[in-house]
This record gives C-alpha cells, sequence and structure tokens, in this order.
C-alpha cells in the first residue's frame, strides 16, 4: 500500500495545528508569598490574570486582599514577575495601577518603595574561571 504526498501533508499539517492548539491553550502560574516586619503580601497568577490574595497593611502596598491587577501604568501584566518587575523598576513614586475590584475597574495610586523591597535579591554571580597555570 502507499501513501499519497497529499495525505502525509495533511497528516503533518493536523499534526502542526494540533500542538500549535495545545500551545496556545497552556497557562502559566505562578505565587509570590513576602512577608517582614508584620507586613504580607502574596499575589498568584493564572489564566493570564495576577490577583492580590493578601496585602497588610493594605496602605503599604496599594492594592488590597481580593484585586486583580490589570494594568501597571497602562500596561497589561499577566504574570507576578512582570508586576513586581514594573513597580519595583519604576523612578517615580507612585504609579497608576489598574485592578478590578468589587467588579468595577479602578485606578489606584501604588507606591513603588514598598515593592522594591519585595524583589528577590538577585542571583549569585557565577565564580570566576581558574587562571591558567603558570608556566616556567
Amino acid at each position: 500500500m502507499t501513501v499519497s504526498p497529499i495525505r502525509i501533508t495533511l497528516a503533518a499539517l493536523l499534526l502542526i495545528s494540533t500542538t500549535a492548539c495545545a500551545e496556545s491553550t497552556r497557562t502559566e502560574s505562578s505565587r509570590m508569598d513576602w512577608r517582614q516586619d508584620g507586613a504580607r503580601l502574596t499575589l498568584e497568577s493564572g489564566q493570564g490574570v495576577v490577583s492580590v490574595t493578601a496585602a497588610s497593611p493594605a496602605s503599604r502596598f496599594g492594592v488590597q486582599a481580593g484585586d486583580q491587577v490589570l494594568r501597571v501604568d497602562g500596561v497589561p501584566v499577566r504574570k507576578v514577575g512582570e508586576l513586581t518587575d514594573a513597580l519595583s523598576a519604576s523612578d517615580n513614586a507612585s504609579v497608576p495601577v489598574t485592578v478590578r475590584r468589587g467588579g468595577r475597574d479602578q485606578v489606584v495610586s501604588v507606591p513603588t518603595a514598598a515593592w522594591r523591597a519585595v524583589q528577590p535579591p538577585p542571583p549569585p554571580r557565577p565564580p570566576a574561571p581558574p587562571s591558567p597555570p603558570e608556566r616556567p
């Protein structure tokens, strides 16, 4: 039995489209739980939404438990890292953040200083390469 080139092409297209569909429906989730000196901030992301599950005191972070963070300074955020990076990298004292709170979208002013403390420290530098052996 011989297989026609058309059947091979159709099978390949079906395989590619199935893989593409699987890739596009994959969601990335993450969680961050930060605590220090009685303050706490817990964020979760999944399905392209960043949710605040704990923020105390709320005035320190500018968001409240139950908020869904939609945009930082007009830029959409879909992951915890995108949110923390955008807020900690800002040179401004506060940044407008759009949240969905109680079913309504609203813009809140978020102080950036507290978010800088939330960032994990950078990874350590790799060790220096060994010096070449001395030649006699």
